[in-house]
């Protein structure tokens, strides 16, 4: 890992007090920082790496340190708010669920809008799960987690009617050992794991459900967007244009995610062209796949009274990125 190249020095004192150096996280000038992101070691990471590696966050005066891990669900919100940490590649659902339960939070740009990378697998082994029809003990890995939210829309969708349980397994690895225990039919197995292994085979593939899915978004505190708003729009679109650069030079963005994660190159290739060919990244923000992850924590929560619209500030975007709201939030 690249050692950080500035931090935040200063300590936290409250949950949702986010801390800058000289002051709390509605201090204006904030300029260096370190950025959370949802289980980094998968291709959530990769613009980041990309930006940070050719200057396009440094280029408009903000410079991003370490990528700090969550282990998706809640877990990232808080470790941005608690860690010092002003933005964050964190999943939808827990903006939404974070939302709901009255933690204030601004989503200024897209980040992941598709399924790749969230397949559910069972063991090679385990021959009586062989599709979804099959599944009754289902792994997802936090609560407010895409993939919880996914354990209840992708069965829906296919149709099926068998009655499954659903587990929280802690996070991706935990999920992995719960499913090498015996312990439930299929969990996400990501692909930085798949590349390394032939053990595990995949049941659910989510994209042959879901075309569009709002994975996870680059947000902030109303408070640091409000009093930071040239920081936030720097890092906006330091990230669309390191999502054009995989695009145009897409065997770089493999070395640069093979030497983060320590896999091969080749398996890294692999990873980032499913990931182009998903259209996985955007900087701005997508209807489609808004609406369809909307309606998944809908029925995850089992409610219809969701609200989001109000979370959405398009004002961070750059004018040169495509942008789309669900027609209810216009």
């Amino acid at each position: 890992m690249k050692s950080r190249n500035a931090l935040i020095a200063c300590t936290a004192t409250a949950a949702l007090v986010l801390s800058a150096c000289g002051g709390s996280g509605d201090a204006e000038g904030v300029t260096s920082f370190d950025i959370a992101v949802s289980n980094a070691s998968e291709p959530y990471s990769i613009p980041w790496l990309v930006g940070k590696d050719q200057g396009f966050f440094e280029k408009r005066g903000v410079t991003i340190g370490e990528i700090v891990p969550g282990k998706g669900g809640g877990t990232t919100v808080r470790n941005m708010l608690s860690g010092d940490l002003p933005i964050a590649d964190v999943g939808f659902t827990s903006v939404l669920e974070s939302s709901e339960a009255g933690t204030p939070l601004t989503v200024v740009g897209g980040a992941t809008q598709s399924v790749y990378g969230l397949d559910f697998y069972t063991l090679d082994s385990n021959t009586d799960v062989q599709t979804i029809e099959d599944v009754r003990n289902w792994a997802y890995t936090n609560p407010q987690s895409v993939t919880q939210a996914l354990s209840f829309i992708l069965p829906e969708v296919a149709g099926v009617t068998q009655k499954i349980q659903r587990t929280s397994s802690g996070g991706v690895g935990e999920g992995v050992a719960l499913l090498e225990a015996g312990d439930v039919d299929v969990a996400v197995v990501p692909p930085s794991v798949v590349a390394k292994t032939d053990k595990f085979r995949v049941v659910v593939s989510s994209a042959d459900y879901l075309k569009k899915f709002q994975q996870s978004v680059i947000t902030t505190t109303p408070e640091f967007a409000e009093r930071n708003p040239e920081t936030v729009k720097a890092v906006v679109a330091g990230y669309a244009d390191a999502v054009e650069f995989i695009r145009e030079k897409p065997g770089k963005a493999a070395q640069l995610y093979a030497d983060y994660i320590d896999i091969d190159v080749e398996s890294a290739t692999s990873i980032v062209e499913k990931a182009i060919e998903y259209d996985n990244w955007g900087a701005g923000f997508d209807a489609e796949a808004i609406e369809q992850a909307v309606e998944a924590q809908r029925i995850a929560m089992d409610r219809t009274d969701l609200e989001f619209c109000d979370l959405f500030q398009n004002t961070f975007l750059p004018g040169n990125v495509r942008s789309t709201l669900p027609t209810e939030c216009e």
